[in-house]
């Protein structure tokens, strides 16, 4: 809405100054392509100008409105994690296969991998219940990755 009403109050506030002063875009494009007829040369100039300049004042005003509402993400990685990570000598750079598993990100496989599963093969051998005792994951989200995990297993 506030961007319509720039692009407005542009269009007619150069349309008006261009009444006064030749501009160069309206009046180059006015002359190539013979808009100029007798009484709307100036009327074709003034409505090319203002549309020109409002769209340029409406870019602007977009991109300065698109800035400020920017916030960054949120870090994926706690420092909590960094602290076990560190602690286990485990790189924070490195992506588990686990990720591929529906629902395990990255922070649920380093939940995992501090419980002591690695791997998918390793998830798929493992207890939903001792898991969930370990992690504080719930014992039904587990258990539909210890699934997930065995149909990827059997597949390969």
């Amino acid at each position: 809405m506030l961007l319509k009403a720039i692009f407005f109050v542009g269009l007619i506030l150069f349309a008006i100054l261009s009444s006064f002063v030749s501009l160069p875009p309206g009046t180059q494009i006015t002359e190539s392509l013979n808009l100029a007829f007798q009484f709307s040369n100036l009327l074709t100039n003034n409505v090319l100008n203002g549309g020109f300049f409002g769209a340029i004042l409406t870019l602007i005003a977009f991109l300065i409105k698109r800035n400020r509402s920017y916030t960054p993400p949120k870090p994926i990685i706690t420092l909590d994690y960094h602290e076990n990570l560190l602690n286990n000598d485990m790189k924070v750079d490195e992506i588990s296969e686990l990720t591929q598993i529906k629902g395990v990100g990255k922070k649920r496989a380093l939940d995992l991998e501090l419980a002591g599963v690695n791997s998918i093969s390793d998830l798929a051998k493992r207890s939903a219940q001792h898991l969930s005792e370990k992690t504080g994951i719930p014992i039904t989200q587990i258990s539909k990755w210890i699934i997930e995990a065995n149909k990827i297993k059997n597949a390969s």
